[in-house]
């Protein structure tokens, strides 16, 4: 199933629904040459750029699940591969669905009432 993840990887880098995600700085941030982000600014973050530059992915235009196969967590391929934008998850909620859904395959998958749920904090050194 190694070579399943190689596929399901590429195809989210070459395909992915997520253009990119906007982050805002809760300091002011210095990048590169002296470049500084305010704080409180908004930065949009493009994951198409960084998946389709050609400095991270060699031949970034070509579909090729076979370059994940030799990756370690050092590589370089890995530290740009960010599918869904990544930054904070909320970890200390649980969640249920307040009432049935189910899904809709025309014309995209979804679900039919957006899939209502409720949200419940946990509580101090609870996991789930």
């Amino acid at each position: 199933m190694s070579f399943t993840q190689c596929v399901v990887n590429e195809t989210l880098r070459v395909a992915n629904i997520i253009s990119g995600v906007f982050r805002r700085a809760i300091t002011d941030v210095t990048i590169k040459e002296g470049y500084t982000i305010p704080k409180g600014w908004k930065v949009f973050a493009s994951l198409r750029g960084v998946h389709m530059d050609h400095h991270h992915f060699k031949d970034a235009r070509v579909f090729n699940p076979w370059r994940w196969q030799n990756c370690s967590g050092a590589t370089n391929v890995i530290n740009m591969f960010n599918p869904f934008g990544g930054g904070p998850r909320l970890t200390q909620f649980s969640w249920e669905a307040t009432e049935q859904d189910k899904l809709v395959f025309f014309p995209t998958t979804r679900t039919q009432k957006r899939y209502p749920i409720t949200i419940q904090r946990l509580k101090q050194g609870v996991a789930e």
